[in-house]
């Protein structure tokens, strides 16, 4: 069986030498175009690139170096070094160059086509290694333009959270807010929200969406928009009824639209309204974890309550707790996020560290992760949410 045809070039001083590879590669189909000496070949007027040079390995470099000139766009030529009385040192540096091989002269027909072979599967797989480069290399550029665009893509919509943040701190005698969001990847899952309504009352949540990026991150700005409408019309229609029993009927609310809109979605949450008239914290909690701290004269502990997560049912309600609260106090809520940095130990240890670590806590939202005396990584395990809330400090 005949070989496909090849384009080949055979520059040799010996005529014999290239009657013979002529001759011999002519009836296996390929196409030999034969050249006395360099001279001849850089004379030449053929437009095509040679797949095979065969020259003395004397010349290889410079047969090289003028087929590259001349054909610079054709990159797998193979070439075969006749070897006639030369030294051993020429023989071995010939085998340095993966485009090269040779062959003894004087050479049979078999030799001579086996050389010829050996150059076309050398030729056919550079080919191919060319072309796995060139699309791994198309490849390679396409996902760094996906990359970049993504990456834009996270930080506007990192941008875009953190302008739907409130202000913090926000310092309105003798009262404190602040709120802390160490997120995990460019988008959080985690948010706090804190507003005064109707001047005697301060509303404020805190919530983590199951999940990390931007999935869990919409999930957080259309929970704020809803609650945002929810307390404007309250505010509105001055329905200060509605503010005395708040945060009644925000989880459900939250729920509800989760549930309408199918989102894959559910989250942790705790939600509360300040009267401050009174002093009275009303508050609701749908798996909370950990519990909100609460620290007065110089002791830690964490609020009563409990509740199931919010959007994970499609029907639920949620107990508000009241409880009246001293003149001066510290109000600190985590998500769970906190726990992944705390010592190692168990729930129970991991919660005994936090109420110790939080009695003798600043009221300053900055101090708060120096006060618990933990290392904070560069890459977080989890999104961390931090809201302070505090009274008689400021």
């Amino acid at each position: 069986m005949r070989s496909q045809g090849l384009r080949i070039f055979s520059l040799d001083q010996d005529p014999q030498a290239r009657r013979l590879i002529a001759r011999y590669l002519s009836r296996r189909g390929h196409r030999v175009c034969g050249f006395a000496s360099l001279q001849d070949l850089a004379q030449c007027h053929e437009r095509s690139a040679p797949d095979i040079v065969i020259c003395n390995i004397d010349l290889c470099d410079k047969t090289e170096q003028q087929v590259a000139q001349r054909y610079p766009k054709k990159k797998q030529i193979q070439y075969i070094q006749l070897i006639r009385e030369h030294p051993i040192e020429h023989v071995v540096e010939a085998f340095q160059h993966p485009n090269r091989d040779c062959l003894p002269y004087p050479f049979t027909e078999r030799t001579l086509i086996l050389a010829t072979e050996r150059a076309k599967e050398r030729r056919l797989h550079l080919a191919r290694n060319l072309r796995i480069q060139r699309r791994l290399k198309k490849a390679m550029e396409q996902a760094e333009n996906r990359l970049s665009i993504l990456q834009a893509d996270q930080i506007a919509g990192r941008q875009m959270q953190q302008s739907l943040l409130p202000a913090s701190p926000v310092i309105a005698p003798p009262y404190y807010m602040a709120r802390q969001i160490l997120p995990s990847l460019y988008l959080s899952g985690d948010f706090i929200n804190y507003m005064p309504a109707l001047g005697d009352y301060l509303l404020f949540y805190l919530m983590d969406v199951s999940g990390h990026g931007a999935s869990s991150a919409f999930v957080t700005v259309m929970v704020r928009q809803l609650m945002r409408r929810i307390v404007r019309r309250q505010v509105a229609e001055d329905n200060r009824v509605a503010l005395d029993h708040a945060p009644e009927g925000f989880l459900e609310a939250i729920n509800t639209v989760l549930a309408d809109n199918e989102v894959d979605k559910h989250l942790t949450m705790f939600s509360g309204c300040l009267d401050r008239r009174t002093n009275t914290l009303r508050y609701a909690v749908g798996a909370q974890l950990p519990m909100p701290v609460l620290i007065t004269a110089g002791k830690a502990e964490f609020l009563a309550g409990s509740g199931r997560p919010v959007g994970l049912f499609s029907d639920g309600d949620w107990a508000i707790i009241e409880r009246q609260l001293p003149a001066q106090f510290i109000l600190i809520a985590f998500t769970d996020g906190i726990l992944e940095i705390l010592p190692p130990g168990s729930l129970a240890e991991k919660e005994s560290y936090l109420l110790e670590r939080l009695k003798s806590c600043p009221p300053d939202i900055e101090q708060l992760l120096p006060c618990l005396e933990v290392e904070v990584p560069t890459e977080l395990p989890d999104d961390i949410g931090i809201f302070m809330l505090t009274r008689g400090y400021h």
